[in-house]
């Protein structure tokens, strides 16, 4: 037995060299969604991007290390078909699996989608022809997408999953659909979740740049900054920034335009190719507020008056990073108080808004009171406020979009327990990571050209015995004093 580069198992001899045949309906059904079982170097790949998002590694990955199922979630439209379709790739050229072995299905597929019989056989049919038994060594792996179409689609793979059958399942489902989330619940232990989300800047300034090879360098070079900000090592964290500041020097005009671009485009590929703006704002309305707005959340929930909910949404995308209320929000948004109580959660789940707690001394506490929301992607901001506009003269739109963008980074450090605000009195804090214990990393976001004070940074490390905090800047030069860190936005963007 041949033992692969990533320890993926390969027994040509074992496979037949087409496919297995199933039903006369299935075949057919699936040779256009696997044109690689007819030319592995065909026509497919064109549309390919060269540039491979994270997730694509780490799901190859967990093929290699783990015995668990693999899902793919994330918001409509961030590129999880194509992130399949690049480990396909990768399975055919690096890792040598027979095209026949990889199959491919999306069960959004009309025929399926709107036969109820289908539906009841097709799953059991695409096992049934590999002709694989429970224990067999020879692996198949099937990427099946917008699994979530599929009636009861998480019994389906528990039971082929704890039956042993010798089959890799990768899946994917939008997270915007609650109906998802809720079923994946029920595979707890038996599959491992990569949640994709809009494109980060570092991804942004990667694909846009990704034919300037020393730029891509440099920033392959420099990659997790956060472990000097945890580990408060300041001395260090001034050298590595200066470092990368020399190494990106001939690039600062490009990346400083990419700040403001990235404020206004976000982090949807398919809206960067989009020149006019007025169908820019089209493509977000439709395609990430009106279909969550008024299918995933309605479909579940079932309000007589989803425009209630868009109205709450409209409130929180016009006060991004202001200390809010639920009972003032209910108020001056017009709408009943349960519309926010009940939506809130719902908006955070289908990736629309980010919610930052008020920090406390016990963390894990359950508190009440006072939030701060953030748009989860400032693309959707501008889109439904119709704000599509060249900003970066103003400074306080400016202000709002860097502590928005600070804020998406911290919530996917993998270190973070819990990211919060600090406010006591007329101190205040924009974020505090706790990374565990009583070990807190305070950061403020001071995106402006006026002196930077650090009062409340001050305030917070000393009530807190705490000798490390992170201001991140607009132009400052970096540097290191009395314990606080001060980092450029850009870098910090582009490190982590």
């Amino acid at each position: 037995m041949e033992k692969l580069p990533g320890g993926l198992k390969n027994r040509q001899k074992d496979v037949p060299s087409n496919p297995p045949k199933a039903s006369k309906q299935l075949e057919p059904l699936l040779e256009p969604y696997n044109p690689w079982w007819r030319e592995p170097q065909g026509a497919w790949r064109s549309g390919l991007p060269g540039y491979r998002r994270p997730v694509v590694r780490e799901i190859l990955a967990d093929l290699t290390e783990l015995r668990q199922m693999v899902s793919i979630t994330g918001p409509r439209r961030v590129g999880k078909t194509t992130a399949l379709r690049q480990v396909i790739a990768h399975l055919l050229d690096h890792e040598k699996i027979p095209p026949a072995r990889i199959l491919y299905f999306s069960f959004d597929d009309p025929q399926v989608y709107g036969s109820a019989e289908l539906q009841r056989v097709i799953f059991d049919q695409l096992v049934e022809r590999t002709h694989g038994k429970p224990g067999d060594k020879t692996l198949w792996y099937f990427f099946l997408d917008e699994i979530q179409r599929l009636p009861k689609w998480e019994l389906y793979l528990k039971k082929y999953y704890d039956l042993g059958y010798p089959i890799r399942f990768v899946v994917s489902g939008s997270a915007s659909s609650p109906i998802f989330r809720s079923s994946q619940e029920s595979l707890l232990g038996r599959i491992k979740d990569r949640h994709l989300l809009p494109f980060s800047f570092r991804e942004y300034c990667l694909y846009h740049f990704r034919e300037k090879t020393e730029f891509v360098e440099i920033l392959e070079r420099h990659t997790n900054s956060r472990q000097l900000l945890l580990q408060g090592r300041g001395e260090e964290a001034v050298e590595y920034l200066t470092g990368l500041h020399s190494a990106l020097a001939p690039f600062e005009h490009d990346i400083g335009r990419a700040v403001v671009d990235y404020c206004r485009e976000g982090g949807f590929p398919e809206v960067w190719a989009l020149k006019d703006p007025v169908r820019k704002i089209e493509y977000l309305m439709e395609q990430q507020v009106r279909k969550v707005l008024y299918e995933d959340l309605m479909a579940l929930t079932q309000y007589r008056k989803p425009e209630n909910v868009l109205r709450f949404f409209v409130y929180l995308l016009a006060h991004p990073g202001m200390e809010i209320n639920m009972s003032t929000v209910a108020k001056e948004a017009g709408v009943e108080r349960r519309v926010v109580d009940d939506n809130l959660p719902r908006l955070e789940m289908t990736d629309l808004i980010i919610r930052i707690q008020k920090f406390s001394h016990k963390p894990l506490r359950v508190r009440q009171g006072n939030i701060k929301c953030y748009p989860a992607d400032l693309a959707l901001r501008n889109a439904v406020l119709k704000t599509w506009i060249d900003f970066s003269a103003d400074p306080t739109t400016m202000g709002l979009y860097a502590e928005n963008l600070v804020a998406h980074e911290l919530r996917k450090w993998p270190e973070a327990i819990e990211v919060t605000y600090y406010r006591e009195k007329n101190q205040e804090v924009d974020f505090v990571v706790t990374h565990g214990g009583n070990r807190y990393l305070p950061l403020e976001v001071k995106y402006r050209k006026a002196p930077v004070a650090a009062a409340s940074l001050r305030h917070f490390m000393k009530k807190y015995k705490l000798d490390f905090s992170v201001i991140i800047t607009r132009e400052r030069e970096h540097q290191f004093e009395n314990g606080i860190l001060h980092m450029p936005l850009r870098y910090f963007l582009l490190t982590n």
